[in-house]
C-alpha cells in the first residue's frame, strides 16, 4: 500500500507542540484520506464476516449480547473492539505507519519508535458501552510512561451523542493515579476520589481526524446513545529504548496510599536480549506510507 509521499506532511506548529506538552494532547486533522478511510472500515467488516482470515486478530462483543443466535452480518454490530489485526489488513496496518503521524511523533517525541498495540475501538449504535475513565500508562509496565503515545483515529464522525473522546487537559502532569478493576480487565478505571470530571472537555472529530494523547491522560468515552455505528482505530508507540519493567516498577507510578499495586497491567514475557515480548516478538519497526489518498 506504499504510495509516491506528500509533498506537504503538514506537521504541527509551535503552538501545537507546546499544545502537547502542556495538555497532553493534540487534534490532527485529516491524517487518513476518504479511499484510506473507506479501505479501513471495508477491512474491519471482512474481519468480522470472516471475509479477511482472522490470523491473530481478536474479536470482543458488547456484555450481554447472544452472538450466537445472530447472523454474522447481525454479529458485527455487536462488536465493541478488535484487536492484532495489522497483520491481516494492509490498510489498518498503513494507517498505523502513516508517513504524517510519524512526522507529527517524531516533533513531540523524538526520532525512532515501534508499534506494540493495535486496536479497533468500536461503539455500536444504541448499545455501545461506555470507556471509564482511565490512564493507557496503567496498562504498560513502563518505566517512562512519557515514552508511551497513543494515537485515536476516527473511521466514523466522533460526537458526544456516539460517544467521542472526552478527556482532561494537563492531567498527565500530575502522573500516574490509582485504579480499581471490577471482574473485567477493561474497566479498570480510576478510584472516585482521583478523578477531575468537571475539568473534562470533548474531541469530536471528523473521519479521518487522529487525536494523538499521552500515556497518563485522563480520559473516557461515553455510551452511544444514538443511531450511528462510531468505529475508531486506537494505535500505541513506545520510543525506541523504552524500557518495561516489573510489577514493582510498575507500582511506583500506579499504588494505594498504602503503597500496594494499583495499576491495570497483565503479565508480559521476557524476549531473548530484552525484557519485554509483544505478540512472540514480531517485528513492529516503523515503515511509514502516505495514507492522504
Amino acid at each position: 500500500m506504499d504510495i509516491a509521499p506528500s509533498q506537504d506532511l503538514a506537521l504541527l506548529t509551535a503552538a501545537e507542540i507546546g499544545q502537547y506538552r502542556r495538555d497532553g494532547y493534540v487534534v490532527v486533522r485529516n491524517l487518513l484520506g476518504p479511499a484510506h478511510i473507506e479501505a479501513c472500515k471495508d477491512a474491519l467488516t471482512d474481519l468480522a464476516l470472516g471475509r479477511i482470515p482472522a490470523g491473530d486478530t481478536k474479536l470482543m462483543y458488547e456484555t450481554g449480547i447472544d452472538v450466537e443466535r445472530m447472523t454474522p452480518e447481525e454479529r458485527e454490530f455487536a462488536i465493541r473492539k478488535y484487536m492484532d489485526f495489522c497483520e491481516a489488513s494492509d490498510a489498518l496496518k498503513a494507517a498505523a505507519f502513516s508517513r504524517r503521524l510519524h512526522g507529527v511523533l517524531d516533533q513531540l517525541l523524538g526520532q525512532g519508535r515501534v508499534l506494540f498495540q493495535e486496536m479497533a475501538l468500536v461503539k455500536p449504535p444504541r448499545i455501545g458501552s461506555e470507556k471509564p475513565w482511565h490512564q493507557d500508562a496503567s496498562y504498560f509496565r513502563i518505566k517512562d510512561p512519557g515514552l508511551v503515545v497513543g494515537v485515536w483515529i476516527a473511521l466514523d464522525e466522533a460526537s458526544q451523542m456516539n460517544g467521542c473522546m472526552e478527556l482532561v487537559p494537563g492531567s498527565h502532569l500530575g502522573g500516574g493515579v490509582p485504579h480499581v478493576h471490577e471482574n473485567d480487565f477493561n474497566l479498570c478505571q480510576i478510584v472516585p476520589e482521583k478523578l477531575r470530571k468537571d475539568e473534562r472537555v470533548a474531541i469530536e472529530m471528523q473521519p479521518g481526524d487522529a487525536l494523538v494523547f499521552h500515556g497518563l491522560i485522563h480520559h473516557y468515552t461515553a455510551p452511544n446513545t444514538s443511531n450511528t455505528r462510531r468505529r475508531a482505530v486506537q494505535y500505541h508507540y513506545h520510543q525506541i529504548g523504552t524500557v518495561w519493567g516489573s510489577v514493582e516498577d510498575h507500582r511506583a507510578h500506579f499504588h494505594f496510599e498504602d503503597g500496594s499495586y494499583a495499576g491495570c497491567t497483565v503479565p508480559h514475557g521476557d524476549a531473548a536480549g530484552s525484557n519485554y515480548s509483544y505478540r512472540n516478538g514480531l517485528p513492529r519497526e516503523i515503515a511509514p506510507v502516505d495514507t492522504s489518498a
